[in-house]
Parts: structure tokens; C-alpha cells; sequence
């Protein structure tokens, strides 16, 4: 077990790839995409980030770490976990966390959170060994439609999308209905800012409605309008935009609270389909 390096990047991508092979979503990502997800989105700390490797030498397993501010806390998020598959079967992930462990207490590190898909049995039993316990459950969206239905908008308001620079953090958290997981908050979003889209819906000069998304990726980190204006198409223009202007348009959201029940039916409504759940797992340190 040893810290990863940014010279380990290509072998890191090379192991990522093969130890998704076998994951129930396919990762089709380039080194160049794989860069921008986890060195760049997720901010990776690499003195954290920790590999697991053969006695050759060739890297058999990883946890890709991120640290920020999570629910008051300093927080170690665990932004990917994986083992190639003929290295499984020898509790790598339970022991790149006892090497972890101390380098996180070290860094006055107060939790680790995590999610992890609700259908993998041996991940969860593997974590909740570690000491890990379910706080959350998540579900998460993905619109495949090559042409989705965009029409029901309110035509009676006077509505500008408007892309601005720097988001109303203070605003939009009263626009939405749940918190965001860890890696959606908006400290990660600050610290990724060059790749994140912000669109807000203004009426007669007043914001009524918001979008942070990711281009690129198709994929949007952040939703909300203002609750006395909901119902009325803000929410379907703000999609419509995102379409548009993506680049994949395969439109995706990750980490929507169960319990989040409008957003659900928002996003339901407009074709997105339920393509995972999601557990999130936190483990105080």
C-alpha cells in the first residue's frame, strides 16, 4: 500500500477501466474524460488516495479520496473504490483502509463518506465491516431519449435564461428541496467552476429558477425553483437549455434523496429514467 501520484495517472486510468469492466453501468470514459472526473470534479488528493499493489509492482487496487467540508465536517469522500478482478478475493479494500485510516486522523479528518450501489451486497458488507453505516438512499436519473418532450412550458411568463459566472449559493439553497450529496455541495462545485454551467430563469429581473450542469458530461449537479413558482414550466425550460447545450445527450443526476418526492416525479415526468440507487455510508473517524 502506498499514496498515488499524479505520475500514476495513466496506470491509474488503466486500472479504473479494468476494474469496472464487470460494473452493472458501463465506463466508457477517455484518460482525457477520466482526468476531468476525478482529478479535476473531484479534486483528487493524491497523499490520500491510496493503491494497492502486486508484488511486480502493477497496481492492483485504489481508493480515489477527496476532502472538503461535509454536513460541518472535514470530510475524506471516498470518490471510487475498485479492484481489478483477478486481485479480488483478498480483502484490498478493507486493508487500503487500515493504511488510510491514520493518514486521515492525521489530517484531523472527522468522517469518510461514501455511496455505494444499493444492489451490491459484497461492497456493502465489505464497508459495513470497516464500520461504515447507511445514513442515505439515493436514486439516480438519466434521460436516453434522442427526443424528449420539451413543450410544456408556461408561454403567459416572461422568462430569460441567462448563463451568469458566479452562483447565488445563498438563493439557490431556498430553491431547493434536498441537500446535495458531497460531491454536488457547493464548496466541490466552487472548486470546479470551470467546467460547471450555471443557467438561471429570470422573470422581469428577478431569479426564479436555477441550473448548475456540466456540458460536457451531460450532467447536472445542481436543480431548483422557487417554490411559489413552481408548476409553471421553469423547470422544463431549464432543461430544454441543458439539452441543448450538452454535448452527450444523454442528460444524467445522480444522488436525489429518496425521500425527495417532487423531484422525483419532476424528473420522471420528463422521461428520465430510475437507472440506479444508491446507499451513501458514512464512517466516523
Amino acid at each position: 500500500m502506498k499514496p498515488l501520484k499524479p505520475v500514476d495517472l495513466t496506470e491509474m486510468y488503466i486500472t479504473f477501466l479494468d476494474a469496472f469492466s464487470d460494473y452493472p453501468i458501463p465506463f466508457k470514459l477517455t484518460k482525457e474524460q477520466f482526468v476531468r472526473k476525478f482529478v479535476q470534479k473531484l479534486k483528487l488528493d493524491f497523499g490520500l488516495s491510496v493503491g494497492a499493489y502486486h508484488y511486480d509492482g502493477a497496481l492492483a487496487g485504489f481508493i480515489f479520496t477527496a476532502v472538503n467540508y461535509y454536513e460541518g465536517k472535514l470530510t475524506a469522500y471516498n470518490g471510487g473504490t475498485g479492484v481489478r478482478p483477478r486481485s479480488r478475493g483478498f480483502r484490498l479494500t478493507t486493508q487500503m483502509y487500515e493504511y488510510l485510516i491514520p493518514l486521515l486522523k492525521a489530517r484531523e479528518i472527522k468522517q469518510c463518506v461514501l455511496e455505494v450501489l444499493t444492489s451490491n451486497d459484497r461492497a456493502i458488507k465489505a464497508y459495513e465491516g470497516i464500520g461504515f453505516e447507511r445514513t442515505k438512499y439515493f436514486k439516480c436519473y438519466i434521460l436516453n431519449n434522442e427526443n424528449p418532450d420539451f413543450s410544456k412550458t408556461d408561454q403567459s411568463g416572461n422568462y430569460e435564461i441567462k448563463e451568469v459566472k458566479i452562483p447565488n449559493w445563498n438563493l439557490y439553497d431556498k430553491f431547493c428541496d434536498y441537500a446535495p450529496s458531497f460531491l454536488d455541495t457547493s464548496r466541490m462545485i466552487d472548486d470546479n467552476l470551470a467546467n460547471e454551467t450555471i443557467v438561471e430563469v429570470r422573470e422581469d429581473d428577478e431569479c426564479v429558477g436555477f441550473a448548475i450542469y456540466q456540458p460536457s458530461f451531460g450532467r447536472i449537479s445542481q436543480i431548483g425553483i422557487k417554490p411559489e413558482k413552481r408548476r409553471n414550466g421553469i423547470g422544463t425550460t431549464l432543461m430544454n437549455y441543458i439539452y441543448q447545450n450538452s454535448i452527450l445527450k444523454k442528460i444524467t443526476i445522480i444522488n436525489v434523496n429518496e425521500e425527495s418526492e417532487g423531484t422525483k416525479l419532476f424528473f420522471q415526468s420528463l422521461g428520465f429514467e430510475n437507472q440506479i440507487d444508491q446507499y451513501e455510508m458514512i464512517l466516523s473517524i
